[in-house]
Formats: structure tokens, sequence, C-alpha cells
């Protein structure tokens, strides 16, 4: 698969009512590509808990199932980390693991899915979400424009932020989602 233009963004949106939610983009740059995490995380400590999960992707050497559950684990137990969605993008494939009522989904063809742990083909038109809660609604369309940030930047991870407001503008509760969009 020839290289794809992708766009990246995170957000968190929504009132806190109980546990903290978080959310980042990273990439790291392995001898074959770069490896993108997105990840979303919930509970009492959010945020370190998040810093505890990009800790060990800077140790991931290669791109693969197992690494993604390593990555989802790596956080503290309940109540610190109650959820953590992780989706490692590498060329065509995203590796998908989630920890308690964390999601990860993938929006094509204009529906968007919740996805099982796995490898999943990546896909011009994909856009790959991980979300620190189940609450995105499935089979409709979930980005709502098509207005994207100017995506020259070799790596930008908030070329998808205005798409990410517009799209979780109908949602009132508390959700951390990082996003890739692939075009």
């Amino acid at each position: 698969m020839g290289a794809m233009a992708t766009q990246y963004g995170a957000l968190v949106h929504g009132r806190r009512v109980a546990a903290d939610v978080a959310s980042s983009v990273e990439a790291r740059a392995l001898a074959d590509g770069q490896l993108v995490a997105l990840v979303a995380v919930q509970g009492d400590l959010a945020t370190p808990s998040l810093e505890c999960v990009k800790g060990a992707f800077a140790r991931v050497e290669a791109a693969s199932e197992r690494a993604a559950v390593t990555l989802a684990t790596a956080a503290p137990p309940p109540p610190y980390a109650s959820g953590v969605a992780v989706v490692l993008v590498f060329g065509g494939v995203a590796h998908v693991a989630t920890t308690g009522a964390a999601r990860c989904y993938r929006e094509r063809g204009g529906l968007l899915a919740a996805l099982p742990a796995g490898a999943h083909e990546v896909m011009p038109g994909d856009a790959w979400i991980a979300a620190s809660h189940a609450s995105l609604v499935v089979g409709r369309r979930f980005f709502t424009t098509e207005e994207l940030a100017d995506g020259d930047a070799a790596f930008r991870n908030d070329g998808l932020d205005a798409a990410l407001a517009s799209a979780l503008a109908p949602y009132p509760e508390l959700v951390a989602v990082a996003a890739a969009w692939v075009r």
C-alpha cells in the first residue's frame, strides 16, 4: 500500500461528573516507518495513567496486537484507570486493544462501528478512534464535517481537532477521544 495522508487529533469533550478522562496522539519512528498510537483513558487519575501508557509506547519496537495490549494494560488498575483504548496504526494495519469501559471505533463508508481487539486493515477514507467511553453512537456517520486543517506537516496531532469538536458537539457526557483520519 502506498503512503496515505493522515490527520490526527485528540480532544476532551463534555463536563466532568465523576472520573476524569485524557487522550493523546503519539508517534515514533521505527526502522521501517512511523508508528502512531491513539490513546484514550478514563479513571480517577486519567492523566497520570495516560503518561504510563505514553511511557510504555516509548519502548514499543514493532506494531503488533501484543504491543497494543501491552499499551492498554500499562496504566494502573481501577479506579486510577478504569478504561484504556489504544489504536496502533502502522502502514496498512491498525492494532486495537481496550480495557474496562473504553472502546475503539472505525468509521468506514459513513458508518461508525465498534471494533473488537485485534488487527484491522487500514483503507483510505477510514477514521480510527480511541474513546475513553463506549458512548459513541454506532451505525451512523460520526464525522459531520469535511473541514480539516492544513495537512502539509509531516506529523501534526491537532489537524483533526475541529472535526472532532464538531462530531462530539451532540454528546453531553464527558469523553476523551484520539483519532486518525486516513485520506
